[in-house]
């Protein structure tokens, strides 16, 4: 197990349509983070994805994978939160 995870919190949302998965995960790819759990929900129309990813292999800066990141949002339509995991667990006070 390694200890020197930089756990990243990945929540996207938005309209449902196809490719949405493909190029958020293509593009964490890309970045050479890796996803270990996911929880993906369709609603009607409406999607939503969380992902505990581990970032410490990343070939970017957190600043660069975040920018990445909403270039691909915006050309998916949907809204992405991009979070290290204590910042998220101290904001929703887990």
């Amino acid at each position: 197990m390694n200890n020197n995870k930089e756990q990243v919190v990945i929540t996207v949302l938005g309209a449902n349509n196809p490719g949405i998965l493909a190029g958020i995960t293509r593009t964490i790819a890309d970045s050479n983070v890796n996803v270990e759990d996911v929880s993906q929900k369709i609603m009607q129309d409406l999607f939503a994805l969380m992902m505990m990813t581990d970032f410490s292999s990343a070939n970017c800066s957190f600043e660069e994978f975040q920018n990445r990141m909403q270039a691909m949002a915006d050309q998916l339509r949907v809204k992405v939160f991009i979070q290290h995991e204590d910042v998220f667990r101290y904001q929703h006070r887990l």
